[in-house]
């Protein structure tokens, strides 16, 4: 036990060594997975204020680099390693306005952490994705980068305008989300040894001073006959404190790719609080695929999101009653190459409330992704 747990202790420190401890302890040979995308589109916005046309990081997948560091302790079947990402954001698609069209970019983490991997499973500590990070986002239809299911990170800052000239306008990211869980934070995360093709993950952690606990459990395999079927479902739950106290999330997302190239996806999400808060997420998309091309049609709808707005002071000024935003859309992907892909999407949003009458608005991006 001993041996081991000094082989353990050997090979953490070789991984944050400095250069002095490097000349001094042989370190195993480390595997170093470095990878990235860029993602610029151009995007076209049509409001009850008008239309104007961006150029920007598609929030759907924004631009991003990272790296996977590990190495085997051949000794205890252990793998341990690092996980880094960053991501870099020139005009977020989800955060550009007609007062605001050029956004600078800054880099912002999104991974950093360590983990070991055996046969018991796999530990991860530092930021990274909760359990459930994912579970709304399962999607075979080859279109994801086009057409995912929160609509709204891109033209998410845009405004549906209520015609009555209230000034109460809101935004889209306000309006509807996926609610797909807390993403990414502080955490400690299990991953179990699979069984068969479900994988089963618990997480704890924070997110400022939020405690967060998730669990989650995924599906995917290929069916004789049938193709492939790729599922996922998740529950998380999260103390904010005050009115609202716990915030409860479950929902989940399942997608089916025939042999044919025919292809379907249903998402949804609840999420309630302690104050009453009870909004709703589904979407349904069917699609093909056929060589370098797939096509997808969707319907999406985010009910009892209920748009707040408040004064300087935090106090409610206006509330949105009874929101229900309908999305409907296209997503088209041309693949040339694995690492290269060309999208064209459009999206149309419609909130109906039983207070104010707002005009629709229209997204539509051309765009590609290179991988690297």
């Amino acid at each position: 036990m001993k041996k081991h747990q000094l082989a353990l202790f050997v090979a953490a420190a070789g991984l944050a060594s400095t250069p002095a401890f490097a000349q001094k302890a042989e370190v195993p040979e480390l595997d170093v997975d470095f990878y990235g995308h860029i993602n610029m589109a151009v995007m076209h916005a049509d409001t009850g204020e008008g239309s104007e046309q961006y150029i920007v990081d598609n929030d759907y997948a924004s631009s991003r680099v990272g790296a996977r560091i590990s190495t085997d302790l051949k000794d205890i079947d252990l793998k341990v390693g690092a996980h880094v990402e960053f991501e870099y954001q020139h005009n977020p698609s989800n955060l550009v306005t007609p007062d605001k069209r050029s956004i600078k970019g800054n880099w912002d983490e999104r991974h950093i952490n360590l983990f070991a991997a055996g046969r018991y499973g796999k530990i991860s500590v530092g930021q990274g994705s909760g359990a459930a990070d994912g579970a709304t986002e399962s999607d075979l239809s080859g279109t994801k980068v086009a057409s995912f299911p929160d609509l709204a990170l891109v033209g998410g800052a845009q405004k549906f305008i209520d015609k009555n000239d209230s000034g109460w306008n809101p935004t889209l990211f306000q309006s509807v989300r996926n609610q797909d869980f807390e993403a990414r934070y502080d955490r400690v995360r299990y991953d179990a040894p699979a069984f068969g093709p479900v994988k089963l993950a618990v997480s704890q952690g924070y997110k400022g001073d939020q405690d967060i606990t998730e669990v989650a459990a995924t599906y995917n395999t290929a069916i004789d006959g049938l193709g492939r079927l790729s599922a996922a479902v998740g529950y998380s739950t999260k103390d904010v404190g005050g009115a609202a106290g716990d915030v409860e999330n479950i929902g989940g997302s399942v997608s089916w790719l025939h042999d044919t190239g025919v292809n379907m996806t249903a998402v949804y999400s609840n999420v309630e609080n302690d104050a009453g808060r009870d909004s709703d997420f589904n979407m349904f998309k069917v699609g093909y695929k056929t060589g370098k091309h797939s096509f997808t049609v969707h319907r999406a709808e985010g009910q009892d999101f209920d748009p707040v707005f408040k004064d300087a002071d935090g106090v409610v000024e206006h509330k949105v009653i009874g929101s229900d935003v309908e999305i409907y859309g296209a997503a088209y992907v041309y693949q040339p190459i694995k690492r290269l892909d060309v999208y064209f999407a459009y999206n149309n949003f419609a909130l109906d409330a039983d207070n104010g009458d707002y005009d629709d608005v229209n997204i539509a991006m051309i765009g590609s992704r290179l991988k690297f």
